[in-house]
């Protein structure tokens, strides 16, 4: 069968252009923000284009007000980009602007003309937690509900498997579940997740337990480590699904950034379905001593570094910079807790967000180890007891660099004001781990 693909929550396509990179068709997809949308529509138009025909879409777009900012520099290198080798993409999808709540299964699948699904992918967004005191549970007052509706849209129309994506925390985050527990046989299950608009077990019904069919059982509240992760993964068991979930690190498969992210693969015809093994990993001293005390023999080759991505042949800016002292502030991105917020360059990027905007401090020639230990040398005085200045300028990331560091293609189009694009970029799934996503699920379905 075809290898048709429903995109949810799509925002800027990583999920779709990764997926149709392993050779997926997008047929519908959904996005609420009418900047995302435009964004995937003038990626779908850009790939009929050439000629005259790409050189007025480039001309018109540098006119909008978000571009007329750009400085002679910067519009020669978005005209380049988008006049790169392009890769046709999302031509066949419709897409669908709105609030999943309001869109109906069937005008799903009358926008797929009906055909049948291969997969359905998406990661509703990650506010599905809130505080309840000290407990925290799903709260639908705040989109907790949203996965509900990619449930309801793979409940009806039934595709062969799904991809879930979302934050980490879902995995090990401490959430109240509610459970209906048997009087008889002591079964415990999780209650309804349509119930839960109140995690208090007298707004809950109880029901027939499912080993035994007594109808005798009564309700009650854990707080679960992990425990969303339950909920979520017993809703997709309930409609018929066999579930996979795993933490991945986008820069374990080639992406120049640190990114975490969960995946829930779902297999509706009980297929089993084996993780992608990464293609690099880092390269400290433990890595190395692991890699003699077992006598490792595939040697993978090392994560790669935001110099080698972003500026091996120099700077765009700055055009020549010391590559051996320069550092990054990288306070306004989000990065781990136990991070440094000094940042080589020969590392991955930390995680970008969506809404820090990506402002770095950038020292292209160097700081002195002194002010690096006190992380204080991208302050504006840039001077500390008798220690010299350090040259220090504060620059957003490109587009392009952006779009690189997410392993996006650097032709891809990106609407909206700089905040509007920055958050798409964020947000978004990078496509190489939702390429190496897509292989494996089509291995595993290959498999008797």
């Amino acid at each position: 069968m075809r290898l048709n693909l429903i995109s949810l929550f799509a925002g800027a396509g990583g999920l779709d252009l990764g997926l149709e990179f392993a050779g997926f068709k997008t047929l519908v997809a959904n996005e609420l923000a009418p900047e995302a949308c435009e964004t995937l529509r003038k990626n779908q138009l850009l790939s009929s284009l050439s000629g005259k025909g790409l050189e007025k879409f480039i001309e018109d777009a540098s006119k909008q007000r978000c571009f007329m900012q750009l400085n002679q520099t910067e519009l020669k290198m978005f005209f380049s980009r988008l006049q790169d080798n392009r890769i046709p993409c999302l031509q066949e999808a419709k897409i669908l602007e709105g609030d999943i709540r309001s869109i109906s299964s069937d005008v799903f699948k009358k926008a797929a003309k009906n055909e049948e699904i291969f997969v359905i992918a998406g990661g509703p967004p990650c506010q599905p937690f809130s505080k309840a005191g000290k407990r925290k549970t799903f709260d639908c007052s705040k989109n907790g509900d949203l996965f509900y509706e990619f449930v309801r849209i793979v409940r009806d129309l039934k595709p062969r498997w799904f991809i879930f994506e979302n934050v980490k925390g879902l995995e090990f985050t401490k959430t109240d579940v509610v459970y209906s527990i048997c009087k008889n046989c002591n079964t415990k299950a999780i209650a309804d997740f349509r119930l839960r608009q109140n995690w208090d077990c007298e707004n809950f019904r109880s029901f027939p337990c499912s080993k035994c069919g007594n109808k005798n059982t009564h309700l009650e509240v854990i707080n679960e480590s992990g425990g969303s992760l339950k909920i979520i993964e017993s809703e997709f068991k309930k409609v018929g699904y066999m579930c996979f979930a795993r933490t991945l690190n986008a820069a374990d498969f080639g992406a120049p950034q640190i990114r975490e992210r969960l995946f829930i693969v779902g297999s509706r015809d009980g297929k089993n379905f084996e993780w992608p093994q990464p293609t690099h990993q880092s390269l400290n001293e433990n890595t190395h001593a692991v890699q003699q005390d077992f006598f490792i023999e595939k040697f993978l080759p090392p994560w790669r570094t935001m110099r080698e991505v972003l500026w091996s042949q120099g700077h765009w800016h700055y055009k020549n910079y010391n590559h051996d002292t320069a550092v990054l502030w990288v306070k306004n991105v989000v990065r781990p807790h136990d991070e440094p917020v000094t940042w080589s360059l020969d590392r991955p990027s930390p995680t970008i967000g969506a809404h820090q905007g990506a402002k770095l401090a950038f020292a292209p020639h160097g700081v002195p180890k002194e002010q690096i230990f006190r992380q204080q040398w991208h302050t504006l005085g840039r001077r500390q007891g008798d220690t010299p200045p350090v040259f220090v300028e504060h620059q957003y990331l490109s587009d392009e660099e952006l779009l690189k560091l997410q392993t996006f293609p650097r032709w891809w189009y990106l609407h909206g004001t700089r905040m509007q694009r920055v958050f798409q970029i964020g947000n978004a799934v990078p496509p190489v781990l939702a390429k190496v996503i897509g292989e494996a699920i089509k291995k595993a379905d290959s498999t008797a």
